[in-house]
């Protein structure tokens, strides 16, 4: 079935560079960590779980897709298995205070690459 939407976001994403694709995942990994203190808050650990395991997804999709040909790939592959070392340990102790704790990083890193990927297109 055709769904201009669908069809319409996937055309976005197909068309962002690799930079704007990267912020796109890192907005999402914080919407659904925000979602998921939201939810654990409100003891509702199904939900958060969902929101939890999607932003997981992100951060390993964003250690698999690493150019290892930079040095700083190795240190930003540590960050992002920190970040998932995080949510597990939410996940476990179902605390909210553990995603508030890494909210701030993972914003913090949106930012650099957001920035990053502005100062690649002013050249």
């Amino acid at each position: 079935m055709y769904n201009p939407l669908t069809q319409y976001k996937e055309q976005a994403i197909s068309t962002m560079s690799k930079g704007e694709l990267t912020v796109a995942l890192f907005d999402e990994a914080l919407k659904n960590i925000r979602h998921a203190i939201l939810l654990m808050e409100q003891q509702d650990y199904t939900r958060s779980k969902d929101c939890t395991d999607k932003a997981q997804s992100i951060f390993r999709y964003l250690c698999v897709a690493l150019n290892y040909n930079y040095d700083i790939s190795n240190s930003l592959n540590q960050l992002y298995k920190f970040f998932n070392q995080e949510i597990i340990r939410a996940e476990v102790r179902r605390d909210p205070e553990v995603l508030d704790a890494i909210f701030p990083l993972v914003s913090d890193m949106r930012d650099t690459w957001a920035q990053a990927e502005k100062l690649i297109h002013m050249k």
